[in-house]
This record gives C-alpha cells, structure tokens and sequence, in this order.
C-alpha cells in the first residue's frame, strides 16, 4: 500500500512538473498534495494500518478539491483539467482502500 502511495506522489509530481512547464506558473497546492502524499507513504509504512490511509487519502481529496476551486479563478484550462483528473484518481483510490478493509 506504501509503495502504491509513493507511485501516486511521483506520478501527481510530474503532472505538477507539466502544469508548471505548459502554464509557466507554479501552482502551491499541487506541490502540497504531492508533499503530503509522499509523507502518508511514509506514515502508511511504519503504521501499517488500513484506516489511516483512507483518512489521508480524504486529506488529499480535500486538498486537491481545494485546488480545483482555486484553479477556476485563474481561467486556465491545464490547471482545471489537471486537477479534475486528481479528483477522479483520489476518489477512486478512497474506493480501492474502502474495499480492501
């Protein structure tokens, strides 16, 4: 499951890397929702316990949620379409957790 986290952090790390190159603005939510899911693959490592990541997994939906709003209000396409792309794959990796407990 840690190892699963810690793929989900370097893949929202290049989207990151690509909103940043296309739209030449760095976006600081992104950068915290990599951050954060990089530090829940390590939380998720040493506690070993399934509840937990469907709480930081629902952190990080928040968050990107809380990006997507915010993308809305500088009317630029990559960024929105990023961030509804994050949405989607966090909501679906809370659905995955949820089945596997």
């Amino acid at each position: 499951m840690h190892k699963a986290f810690a793929v989900v952090a370097l893949f929202k790390f290049y989207i990151a890397v690509v909103v940043f190159l296309t739209t030449f603005s760095l976006d600081p939510v992104l950068l915290v929702s990599c951050i954060l899911m990089a530090i829940s693959a390590l939380i998720i490592r040493t506690i070993q316990e399934g509840e937990v990541a469907i709480v930081l997994v629902g952190l990080i939906l928040l968050i990107d949620i809380i990006g997507l709003l915010l993308s809305f209000t500088q009317f630029s396409l990559i960024p929105i379409i990023a961030y509804i792309f994050l949405v989607v794959w966090d909501i679906q990796i809370l659905a995955l957790f949820r089945q596997m407990m």
